[in-house]
């Protein structure tokens, strides 16, 4: 039988140099080292009514083709395993960006995004302006005057987008309309998934001026903001008194299932021509 100093040896998680990871004390892992129960973690992602494999408006399909977000779109409504996302959020390290598996160090990398979510991770980078009139700016690039209740701050209520923007039929009268609900749709995508923040229920309104022209829209590098804003999420998620996670997290489950494939179920939500892949 193996003694208890082997044992311990066996199975510290703890750093062998507590000089390289610093944030060990706060580390989730930590806590559960010490006994301590890590609730499985909430994932932050707004109603988002059109969506998934066969919810994304047909009239739009081309509007998101050229803004760059079809495919992203196809799956904003996949289930999400919350287990295996916890699971991994504790692996993961904020001070090497990495997770630490037994037999290493691995990352998301650019490259999952662009192949598993369909996002550019080249072109211009996504820096929205700041100020303006928040009221103007939706009038200019939504058609409606939102009152000051739709607003949190510098945020627009995604409930006010879902209010006025659920139904394409009402919004197809000409191609102007159908412009205006396409740019909805992906401010709706940004602030209830791509970008989704710990209460997934706004979205920045600086964002709406990088959709005034889709064709500009798709020369951004939107995988690159969504992989940085989701390093952030799962950073913070380490905290043993966060509850939840936003971001991607789809795209942690989907590089989970890639990588390793035991992971993964029997029969995905999707098939392989269904995958948003380069």
């Amino acid at each position: 039988m193996a003694s208890s100093s082997s044992l311990s040896r066996v199975l510290n998680l703890s750093p062998e140099d507590g000089s390289l990871l610093w944030y060990q004390s706060i580390h989730v892992l930590e806590h559960i080292w010490d006994g301590r129960e890590h609730p499985i973690l909430r994932v932050r992602r707004g109603h988002f009514i059109h969506a998934g494999m066969e919810g994304v408006p047909v009239e739009i399909i081309p509007h998101l083709t050229v803004a760059g977000f079809a495919g992203v779109a196809q799956l904003a409504s996949i289930p999400i395993d919350r287990q295996l996302i916890t699971a991994l959020v504790e692996r993961w390290r904020p001070e090497t960006h990495t997770f630490h598996m037994p037999p290493g160090e691995c990352a998301i990398t650019l490259q999952d995004i662009a192949i598993q979510m369909g996002l550019r991770i080249d072109g211009r980078p996504v820096i929205a302006p700041t100020g303006g009139d928040r009221a103007q700016i939706v009038e200019d690039l939504l058609g409606i005057r939102p009152p000051n209740s739709a607003f949190m701050g510098s945020s627009l209520k995604l409930t006010w987008l879902d209010e006025h923007f659920s139904h394409v039929g009402l919004h197809n009268q000409n191609p102007i309309q159908l412009t205006r609900f396409a740019r909805a749709y992906i401010l709706r995508l940004i602030g209830g998934f791509m970008l989704a923040d710990h209460s997934s229920s706004r979205v920045p309104v600086r964002y709406l001026p990088l959709l005034e022209d889709l064709e500009i829209t798709g020369q951004y590098s939107w995988g690159s903001a969504a992989l940085a804003f989701l390093y952030r999420e799962l950073c913070m998620s380490t905290n043993i008194d966060r509850s939840g996670i936003g971001g991607l997290t789809p795209l942690v489950m989907l590089w989970a299932w890639d990588r390793f494939p035991f992971l993964s179920p029997g029969d995905p939500p999707y098939t392989q021509n269904d995958l948003p892949v380069l």
